[in-house]
């Protein structure tokens, strides 16, 4: 049965675990929307790739943010400097604030990478008050930063229903990190987590092809502060209470949904997004 929704928001984050940017319009490749997560920082005595996964003291990259502009990726300070990426003084920055030997590295085709990650007390699901290494690219092809696959789908209407979980928590899509946002536009599906039902399922958005393949395990990185929202452990323990789902890799806490590539293409926001199509 094809569903038709709107595409209202569409976002590229071109540092892993940095802020990103909202856009009009993307091309979408093999790994994603092209220029996404496609850069990341290492720290050069460990060779692993940082991420706000492990907020202590990672969650502060999140105050970060990084644009394209032209050919090249713009990182800017919380206290407003930019430099390019791949400008020595950019990691000099950056060491200095972590206090370890940071780079920050392009993503190589096909390298295998590890970063580490801390899981929050969540019981009955399958990461819960533990500690691990976890790899790069996991569920797609090792095209750039992704943790699992190479797009992330969220639907408006269940951040609408997860707003009226929380008790005043700033359920902003910030949070979660997609590249699409989506909407039924007719309010089908409030009241739920309907999407948490998408599985296995082809679509289409704007003139892409796409397999959305399973619902998205949410992690500490939704509780953290970022930008204007602060600190909130109320959204990770909604989506526990209310959206636990036994996905291919185990029981978790569940919002959105990860989608595979299947035809590049260029999306919009205002096309269509067809589920089932």
């Amino acid at each position: 049965m094809l569903s038709s929704y709107e595409i209202t928001e569409l976002w590229r984050y071109p540092v892993k675990s940095m802020g990103g940017e909202s856009l009009d319009r993307v091309d979408v490749g093999p790994g994603g929307v092209v220029g996404d997560r496609r850069w990341a920082l290492r720290n050069t005595e460990t060779n692993k790739i940082i991420s706000a996964k492990r907020p202590r003291p990672y969650g502060r990259l999140l105050e970060w943010s990084a644009r394209t502009d032209g050919g090249s990726v713009i990182v800017t300070s919380p206290d407003g400097d930019s430099h390019a990426a791949g400008d020595p003084e950019l990691d000099e920055a950056l060491t200095a604030l972590f206090g370890e030997p940071i780079r920050l590295v392009e993503v190589v085709q096909g390298d295998e990478e590890t970063y580490d990650s801390e899981w929050p007390e969540i019981p009955g699901t399958a990461l819960s008050e533990t500690e691990m290494e976890l790899q790069i690219a996991m569920l797609t092809e090792k095209l750039s930063f992704v943790d699992l696959s190479a797009l992330h789908i969220v639907l408006k209407e269940s951040m609408d229903h997860l707003s009226t979980l929380v008790d005043g928590a700033s359920v902003a899509v910030e949070r979660f990190r997609p590249n699409l946002v989506v909407s039924s536009g007719d309010g089908s599906g409030s009241g739920e987590f309907s999407d948490l039902a998408w599985k296995d399922v082809p679509a289409t958005a704007g003139s892409a092809g796409l397999f959305v393949a399973e619902a998205a395990p949410r992690c500490v990185m939704t509780t953290l502060a970022q930008g204007r929202h602060e600190r909130s452990k109320a959204i990770l323990g909604a989506l526990a209470a209310h959206a636990k789902k036994e996905t291919d890799f185990g029981v978790y806490a569940c919002f959105g949904t990860y989608a595979e590539v299947t035809q590049p293409g260029s999306i919009a926001v205002g096309d269509r997004f067809a589920l089932g199509a």
